[in-house]
């Protein structure tokens, strides 16, 4: 009689949490869910393979949604995407006295060149070296072929002393010269600081840029060049790859100011183009635009 009421009394205790235990499911699926069950529901996603539609963004909705209504995460505005230096550019090559006077120094009027002094940048490859979201330092190797044409009926020479004047030859003798040029090319290594700006959509390359720093060369070549009709009416050609006095090594200043994949560029080297007591004192400017890979 004892063992058949325990049973029964164990079995309305059963029954009492039972109903307890359900009604408590009820309002826990009717409930708002808090910020900690909503980490947990994510949580749950991930593991339950449904991560794309997870986020962690918590600055969005409950469900994983952005402030724009869409899953997953919300891009950066700035993000860096390698430097500005590789392309090809197009620009004018003068020789003044010093960036005072952008003009041929005293005594040296036979440098006075035409407008058709044009030079050519082949920038091979740039490399970033250290960079963030907004600022970069990048370095790379190019050429630089510049041609300095002539305004007068002239070529250069080295006197007897070893020193740069002109070359009256061909004007002593009546010849009028097409052409009359010194061309040099050199190698050249920048080390250059950019800084990149816009608004980039859909983490694409920020469409405005700056960058300037140094650039140095080694010279490759260096020759000048005339182009006359001799007697006959024939083109005569005649260069002169020696005894120029020309710098081996150069170092100077770039800034390049561009958008998307073009950029004004600008180039000043600070030291002559001849070597120390070869030549005349004649600084080197290019100004021009670029077009960047």
């Amino acid at each position: 009689m004892k063992k058949r009421t325990l049973c029964l009394l164990a079995a309305s205790l059963l029954s009492v949490l039972a109903s307890r235990a359900g009604a408590q499911e009820v309002s826990d699926t009717t409930a708002t869910p808090t910020p900690q069950d909503s980490t947990v529901i994510k949580i749950v996603r991930i593991f339950s393979g449904d991560s794309d539609r997870a986020t962690w963004n918590f600055s969005g909705t409950d469900d994983g949604r952005n402030s724009d209504g869409r899953f997953g995460r919300v891009p950066k505005r700035w993000k860096w995407h390698g430097g500005h230096w590789a392309g090809v550019g197009i620009y004018y090559n003068g020789l003044v006295q010093n960036l005072g006077r952008l003009r041929v120094p005293s005594g040296a009027e036979y440098l006075r060149q035409t407008p058709a002094s044009i030079g050519v940048n082949v920038n091979l490859v740039d490399l970033t070296l250290v960079s963030n979201r907004h600022f970069g330092l990048i370095t790379g190797l190019g050429l630089e072929m510049n041609n300095f044409r002539f305004d007068r009926n002239v070529t250069l020479m080295r006197d007897e002393n070893g020193f740069i004047v002109p070359d009256y030859r061909f004007e002593e003798a009546g010849i009028e010269l097409s052409k009359s040029k010194l061309t040099t090319l050199y190698l050249n290594v920048p080390l250059l600081v950019e800084f990149q700006f816009g608004r980039a959509k859909g983490g694409k390359k920020c469409p405005g840029f700056v960058n300037f720093g140094l650039v140095g060369g080694v010279r490759l070549q260096g020759h000048t060049k005339v182009k006359y009709r001799d007697e006959e009416g024939g083109m005569c050609t005649v260069k002169e790859h020696n005894g120029l006095n020309l710098r081996n090594f150069h170092g100077g200043v770039e800034c390049n100011v561009g958008y998307r994949w073009v950029a004004l560029s600008a180039r000043y080297y600070p030291q002559s183009i001849f070597t120390k007591d070869g030549g005349p004192k004649a600084q080197q400017v290019n100004i021009g635009l670029s077009l960047m890979f």
